[in-house]
Parts: C-alpha cells; structure tokens; sequence
C-alpha cells in the first residue's frame, strides 16, 4: 500500500505540466502583445516626427517604450518560471546543457526565485520610471520625494549588482 501511495505521489508532479503549459501560452500571448505595442509604437512615432500631429507627444512615446519594455519582460518571467517549474519537478531538458547562456540554469528552488526576483524587481524599476514621466512636480516637496524614489531604486539595482559580484 506504500509503494502505491507513494508512486501515485511521485507521479502526481506531472500534474504542474498544466502549469508549464499555461505560462508558455500567456508568454507567447505577451509577446504577441509586445509585437502589437511595438507597431503601435512605430505608428506613434511616424505620428509625432513626420505629421507633427498635436495628439502624440514626447511622453507618450517614452511611455509606449516603458509598456513594451513591461510586457516582453513579464513574458521572460513567465518563461523562465515554465522552464523552472519543468526542470525542477518534471524532467531536466537535455538541449539546455549545450546552450552557453546561464539564463535558464536552474537547479534549485532558490536559482528559480532569485532569477525571477532579479527580473520582478526590473519590472518594478520600469513601472516606477513610467510613474516618474507622468508625474509632473508642483512642489519642492514633491520633487524631493520624486529625488528620494530615484535614490531608493539606485539603491535597490546596486545592491542586486552586488549581490550578483558577490555569487560569482
């Protein structure tokens, strides 16, 4: 009755395939989405440089930028969570030994969360950057608290720099 029990266990790791599965077709999905930005962006572009058109500004197009920079980036997380999930509860990929790029090497739990906590925190750089174009500072209060963001994500992106030294 163990073994049984414990083979059924053991065989119910198959089961997160349906996860792997699921965040392949939502990163294939933003990428699509990154691609539509990318022609949105182009459009804009072509809008402000070549017409001159009163309804596409500078902030705008920096903005378009942060939103395509946004989504590729949630694409990578979620690919590189599926390849995660799969090398470490189902199978390793054999072809991931013969490529040189240490992206998806991940052998623990914890490779898998700092890598995808080095990319969370990326996205989160991006959302504030797009925060900081749209602000618009009537006070010098407010700039100083628009100084204090800029120094706290400094901060945070050296120390996951060093972090980074510090592993190798």
């Amino acid at each position: 009755m163990e073994k049984i029990f414990e083979s059924m266990l053991w065989n119910s790791r198959i089961v997160l395939v349906f996860g792997v599965i699921s965040c392949m077709v939502t990163g294939v999905a933003l990428i699509c989405l990154g691609l539509y930005e990318v022609i949105h962006l182009i459009s804009a572009l072509f809008d402000y440089l070549i017409t001159h058109s009163s309804n596409v500004t500078r902030d705008n197009i920096i903005l378009f930028v942060v939103e395509i920079l946004d989504t590729f980036l949630l694409s990578a997380i979620l690919f590189i969570f599926a390849f995660g999930l799969y090398e470490l509860f189902i199978s390793p990929i054999e072809n991931s030994r013969q490529h040189t790029s240490k992206a998806y090497e991940i052998k623990t739990i914890d490779q898998l969360k700092a890598k995808l906590g080095k990319v969370v925190i990326m996205l989160l750089v991006i959302k504030v950057f797009a925060y900081l174009v749209e602000i618009k500072p009537q006070s010098m209060a407010e700039l100083l608290y628009l100084a204090i963001i800029v120094l706290l994500v400094a901060i945070s992106l050296w120390l996951g720099h060093a972090d980074i030294k510090r592993s190798n």
